[in-house]
């Protein structure tokens, strides 16, 4: 079955069962294939509190057994239930933390934890990331939509600070660009600060960006 196939499929799955259908998903969201896993993903945001309520009930269900070893499905249901805005998964992300190998993993983790408000204490190691680590090129798109969840003036300056960086290619930068405007978008008064630091000419960026949004 083709990817667009696998999509309507899900699709009618959730509109004719609603959130019976969430078993279903679940099982899905193991699927060795990542775009369908994003699809997924997708439903289960589209089912709001239902999907809130059942996907905690399986973290913690996880969480109490044991959590596995770099368990993928359980970094998909915490990407998600950060997205619902789930605020008592907090103490099984910090637990989660030591379950992970990969940097892009455990990414994830902190995405989800500012999601939720408990971002900030992470930002010095966020900047080692972006700035300092040997693999800083493949992973400074991901810090930056961790930065675009944690509102403070820190997250503001590690991005201003990757935008005057020249071994950050073209399409990082974007990238740093769109990290800002989500910023913005959620506290204006961050444009304040921006202009206060003297970077119109990154707020005319900005501007240009949010025409084409």
């Amino acid at each position: 079955m083709d990817l667009e196939k696998k999509e309507k499929l899900i699709r009618r799955i959730v509109e004719e069962r609603g959130k019976d259908a969430l078993p279903t998903l679940l099982r899905l969201l193991g699927d060795e294939d990542p775009e369908v896993r994003e699809i997924v993903s997708e439903a289960f945001r589209l089912l709001g509190d239902d999907a809130r309520e059942f996907l905690y009930a399986e973290l913690l269900k996880r969480w109490r057994k044991g959590i596995e070893k770099n368990d993928v499905t359980l970094l998909y249901i915490v990407d998600i239930l950060g997205d619902l805005g789930e605020k008592r998964m907090e103490k099984i992300l910090i637990d989660m933390l030591s379950k992970y190998d990969v940097e892009e993993a455990l990414l994830v983790i902190y995405e989800a934890l500012a999601k939720i408000g408990k971002g900030e204490k992470f930002l010095p190691y966020l900047e080692y990331l972006l700035f300092e680590d040997s693999y800083r090129k493949e992973l400074c798109e991901q810090v930056a939509m961790v930065l675009a969840n944690i509102d403070s003036e820190k997250s503001v300056n590690l991005l201003l600070r990757a935008l005057d960086d020249d071994t950050f290619s073209k399409k990082n930068k974007e990238f740093f660009l769109k990290a800002i405007f989500l910023l913005i978008t959620r506290n204006p008064s961050f444009v304040r600060y921006i202009v206060k630091k003297g970077r119109e000419d990154v707020m005319d960026k900005i501007r240009k960006l949010g025409d084409t949004t």
